[in-house]
């Protein structure tokens, strides 16, 4: 795991005074090793976190024995060996970084549909003068680029890429509209003008400064009848076989691998998995809390004992929080809400020695555990009755005597001719609904936000609801926001967070798995936990479902109250919002006005924060 960067179409001496700071500005992803290749028109950097191969021979920027290409590259390849062993190459390394280089020289772009892991690479061909870049299927790292005149670069963050000055740091409006709406910008799109993502299971070329985007891979395929199981058991024994060979991929490297544990289904499952595949006890890694509301270390020591692993607890108390706070604003690369949390675990971990964790993320979002699964599965099933002239009545008269926050997306729900899956996601997943923001911001309006997977598509309908919504959560929300945060909040702290529910062939079947499979009325995310049998203790699956959060509702009206008031002060002054509007919600927020959360309030603060840090202007 690393950061790479870029920039194309500058002179030798101006590559050479751009790439540096271009490094500078994300070295605290690679702490082991920073390179740079300079040339005549392009200007590559890589700063490195040693995980696979730790000698010199595998820093990068890495060139092939032919001289002729020249790779930087982010992130694991977990089945490298397997590939490594179909390639007659003359080694150099043991490095996945080459056998990237030597599949690539050998298949082209068909490479990637060999590769499996977490990959952000571009390839330099000095003959031909072209780069070839891509990113993974479930777009784990991240890759950002920008043109503008002629030059060409890209990053690992978006940090880095403004330093290469192709791209003015000016807010995107749309961008703008997509992060208020679901605390989260778009893929492609993102928060700065001009710069843009490449698309998860895309590839992309640049030659003669023509830049091209491809698909090579999309979870949303037709069906095949023959690849779906025909019984529980046989569902069952295929999704453990996979989630395994998962678990066994992701342990791969050359230092220690150790593991979050917070006592649920996910983690507790990557836990047990790992324990049973490992010569030697597993680091796991657990937060407690003072508060028992938050606090899940019982569970979490059930597993730690029961797998004997080497388990650390370490306490979180709200004031540690707190005053990370200018510290998180000034590590943060894209403004979220959610991000501390993963932050301040980040620091903690790393501070022990460890340099990769696997995580139970992606759990929840591919086995159906959250109660808007079965939301969509009942609102499918009885859409006419929502619809109808009373129901509609109903919704509105409540609105008026009694406004909330579920009332009121109800409501806008009702309003919409889209009657599709697209529509009752955006709708699920809104903070910010389309009437606020129009309430908020000036022209140019904000449009309707464009999905990477279309989610009213024909194919998609064809797969189980639970499924439906699920890639609805994968291609939205987890790639957006959680995934996101994951890379730019762990790797701060370079520290590498691994991901075994988001292995692509454990994804494919899974998305194929009938509902009645998949979930039973009162065993959470059934399909896991039969899978895996007896692994996970009975106290450990049947208990209350605790969140990883804080009290922010409480700390915004009182320890934080001044702080925030301060930014959305400084925020109104950039006259992005039509006027007093920020400040119309701060006291609303203040008055517990109940269509007023604290999210709201705290995206304010955390995009003054960011913009204030970067430089960015409205």
């Amino acid at each position: 795991m690393c950061g790479i960067t870029g920039i194309i179409g500058h002179d030798l001496e101006s590559g050479k005074n751009l790439i540096q700071p271009m490094m500078e500005a994300m070295k605290h992803r690679g702490p082991d090793a920073q390179n740079t290749f300079v040339q005549d028109k392009v200007a590559l950097g890589h700063v490195r976190l040693s995980i696979i191969d730790l000698s010199n021979g595998a820093d990068q920027p890495m060139f092939d024995q032919e001289d002729r290409h020249v790779i930087v590259f982010n992130g694991e390849i977990y089945n490298y060996q397997e590939v490594r062993n179909q390639l007659d190459y003359p080694w150099k390394t043991s490095s996945d970084t080459e056998v990237i280089l030597a599949a690539y020289k050998k298949w082209g772009k068909d490479c990637l549909s060999k590769l499996n892991g977490m990959f952000a690479f571009c390839i330099w061909d000095k003959q031909d003068q072209s780069l070839f870049m891509a990113r993974d299927r479930m777009g784990i790292k991240p890759l950002y680029y920008a043109a503008h005149n002629g030059k060409f670069a890209f990053a690992s963050e978006i940090r880095s890429l403004l330093m290469s000055n192709i791209v003015p740091r000016i807010l995107d409006r749309q961008g703008l509209c997509e992060y208020l709406s679901r605390i989260a910008v778009k893929n492609p799109r993102t928060i700065i003008k001009d710069v843009f993502q490449l698309l998860p299971g895309h590839y992309a070329t640049l030659k003669e400064g023509v830049f091209s985007s491809f698909e090579y891979w999309n979870m949303v395929k037709p069906i095949n009848p023959a690849n779906q199981p025909k019984s529980l058991d046989e569902a069952k024994a295929k999704t453990k076989d996979l989630f395994e060979q998962s678990i066994r991929r992701r342990m791969v490297a050359d230092v220690k691998v150790g593991a979050f544990l917070s006592g649920g289904i996910d983690s507790s499952a990557a836990v047990a998995s790992m324990a049973m595949q490992s010569e030697t006890p597993v680091a796991t890694f657990s937060i407690i809390f003072d508060e028992k509301e938050f606090d899940e270390s019982t569970y979490a020591r059930m597993i730690a004992d029961k797998y004997k692993t080497e388990h650390t607890e370490i306490l979180l108390r709200p004031q540690m929080l707190i005053d990370e706070l200018p510290g998180f604003f000034s590590d943060l690369d894209t403004p979220t809400v959610d991000g501390i949390n993963t932050y301040l675990v980040s620091k903690l971990v790393k501070d022990t020695g460890i340099k990769v964790v696997l995580t139970g993320l992606g759990g929840d979002e591919l086995f159906a555990g959250y109660q808007n699964f079965k939301r969509w599965k009942k609102f499918k099933n009885k859409a006419w009755m929502f619809y109808n002239h009373l129901s509609k009545l109903a919704v509105s008269t409540i609105k008026k005597i009694y406004p909330n926050r579920a009332i009121s997306k109800i409501y806008d729900l009702q309003q919409s001719a889209d009657k599709g899956f697209s529509r009752f996601y955006n709708n699920s997943r809104s903070i910010f609904l389309k009437h606020e923001l129009d309430q908020l911001i000036d022209a140019p309006a904000c449009k309707e936000q464009v999905n990477w997977i279309d989610l009213n598509s024909p194919v998609l309908a064809q797969y189980p609801d639970l499924s439906q919504y699920s890639v609805g959560e994968m291609s939205n929300y987890t790639l957006d926001v959680l995934i996101k945060d994951t890379d730019q909040m762990s790797m701060a702290w370079a520290l590498e967070v691994r991901e075994p529910f988001f292995d692509y062939e454990l994804i494919e079947y899974v998305l194929g798995v009938p509902d009645e499979f998949k979930m039973e009325e009162g065993t959470p995310k059934s399909l896991l936990v039969k899978a895996l049998g007896d692994m996970l203790p009975y106290d450990v699956v049947y208990r209350p479902k605790k969140g990883f959060s804080f009290p922010w509702d409480f700390w915004l009206r009182n320890e934080l109250k001044d702080y925030c008031k301060a930014s959305i002060e400084r925020l109104e002054n950039k006259r992005l919002f039509k006027k007093d509007s920020l400040i119309n919600y701060w006291n609303r927020f203040l008055n517990k006005d109940k269509n007023i959360t604290w999210t709201h309030v705290w995206a304010f603060v955390v995009l003054e924060r960011w913009m204030d840090e970067n430089n960015i202007d409205a």
